[in-house]
């Protein structure tokens, strides 16, 4: 690669945008002030939050045609050579217009029975989301459907038969952090309750933490009825970082994020995968030092910032960076696959995940509720509509280099940001951990009001999915049948 091995990556310088401060809470309804004085302003390599954006390279010309035609002859005469006709337009039908899933309202439905439950998929369900076999007593958060508001755009219950028909012979990834996990054992539930799997990569069962155990991390399923494959790859930063300790052990106490390099640990499978879903955000708010080229050009708050002299640049330009290098990797390693062995390719942003504290983490109602917020009842937070909002607008902006590019890679958003605000009852919230009022009540317990129950309203994402993978699958199939 030109450059180096991570030139591909770098984006273009970027302007701050004074009007975005940066949160510097754990979860704000509106943005706090930023603090008053600074030794040295940020590097402007971190000037992220409303990019130019970058003009792609002008494609090669197409080379001249070399093909000639033969002369036609009779009995008696020779005719004169014909005029090369051109070759017949290939005729595709375009695909169904996308689709605005992200406005709606939950509607209760006594026949909205999940597919799958926590004894069927045990094995697949991390044990802190198993919220039945953890003995949450209540069902009624499992009889909620999304009901989208535009016209033509329902929301079927999902389908595993057409689901891996539309993914027949390809491979399913899903990129990120714990909400990327907790998304992708949602979708191995669903299709295996219709269809046999094979865990070849990994470890099996509900037990483990999780994001500590490696084997974990990166897990892969084969469907053999339909030569498919879903996997799941650990990058909570989708560009290569390195992990603060682990429940305030010794060692590193914030996370290393380097901007201009690549998490090999997947791009190194891009050209393999077929479908790929982005999801992150969580861990961005966590205190973290940013690189770029090896310089340090910012932190989120920051360790010991007397010391070492660094001004704080909030995480949401960082955010946006690191969702826009991510597509831009994908997009430019099939850019550069030689064109005999291209695969059509989807990329997908499972946009921001919001979170439902209310009060203590460790209060026993910290997330109690039993039914969705009802229309109107809760607006998305200020966070939640900054990282939902830029990674919309980065989706868009990719979306429109790889058309540019031809780099045969679809880019979408799976836009879950508001429909998974109004589900705070969709939590394990105490229920994290196996029966956890078997001795009574306690005035403080431990809660999860991030995750999804399994099964719960993440399985509407992959409902979501599949209308997104069926639009993208029409136009990639269509075209592979068209004659030339």
């Amino acid at each position: 690669m030109a450059g180096g091995k991570n030139a591909s990556i770098i984006a273009p310088p970027l302007e701050l945008d004074r009007s975005h401060p940066a949160t510097h809470g754990r979860f704000h309804s509106s943005p706090p002030l930023e603090p008053s004085s600074a030794p040295h302003q940020a590097d402007p390599r971190l000037r992220a939050l409303r990019p130019r954006p970058a003009r792609p390279p002008p494609l090669p010309p197409l080379p001249p045609s070399t093909s000639t035609s033969s002369d036609t002859t009779t009995t008696t005469l020779t005719a004169p050579k014909p005029q090369q006709q051109p070759a017949p337009a290939r005729k595709r039908t375009p695909p169904p217009p996308r689709c605005d899933y992200s406005d709606g309202e939950w509607v209760r439905s006594e026949a909205a029975t999940p597919l799958y439950n926590g004894t069927s998929c045990g094995r697949t369900i991390k044990a802190g989301q198993n919220c039945e076999a953890h003995g949450r007593p209540d069902t009624g958060y499992l009889r909620w459907r999304w009901r989208p508001r535009a016209a033509g755009c329902a929301v079927p219950p999902f389908d595993p038969a057409e689901f891996l028909r539309l993914v027949r012979g390809r491979h399913v990834a899903f990129v990120g952090d714990s909400l990327a996990r907790n998304q992708c054992e949602s979708l191995v539930c669903l299709l295996t309750s219709a269809f046999p799997s094979q865990l070849v990569r990994g470890a099996g069962g509900g037990d483990g933490d999780g994001d500590g155990d490696e084997l974990r991390k990166f897990r892969r399923w084969a469907f053999p009825s339909h030569g498919a494959t879903v996997s799941v790859f650990w990058s909570p930063f989708l560009v290569n970082g390195t992990e603060k300790a682990k429940g305030g052990g010794t060692g590193l106490n914030h996370n290393r994020l380097f901007l201009d390099q690549p998490d090999e640990r997947w791009a190194a499978e891009v050209p393999g995968i077929d479908v790929v879903v982005l999801s992150a955000g969580h861990w961005f708010l966590h205190p973290a030092v940013y690189y770029d080229r090896g310089a340090v050009v910012g932190c989120h708050q920051c360790p010991d910032p007397d010391h070492d002299n660094r001004t704080e640049t909030g995480f949401f330009g960082v955010f946006r960076l690191a969702v826009r290098n991510a597509l831009r990797e994908i997009v430019l390693r099939a850019a550069r696959t030689e064109p005999s062995n291209r695969r059509p390719k989807l990329a997908v942003v499972t946009t921001f995940s919001p979170a439902h504290f209310e009060g203590d983490w460790d209060s026993p109602r910290a997330c109690a509720r039993t039914e969705p917020y009802a229309p109107g009842e809760r607006e998305p937070e200020y966070m939640d509509r900054e990282m939902s909002g830029a990674e919309a607008e980065e989706v868009a902006a990719v979306r429109a280099d790889a058309s540019a590019r031809g780099a045969g890679v679809e880019v979408e958003a799976l836009e879950v940001t508001r429909l998974s605000g109004l589900r705070a009852d969709g939590h394990p919230g105490p229920y994290m951990h196996p029966f956890p009022f078997a001795d009574g009540e306690r005035d403080r317990v431990p809660n999860d009001c991030v995750h999804w129950c399994l099964p719960g309203p993440v399985d509407t994402w992959n409902e979501i999915l599949l209308q997104v993978v069926k639009r993208w699958a029409a136009g990639v199939d269509d075209d592979a049948s068209s004659p030339p």
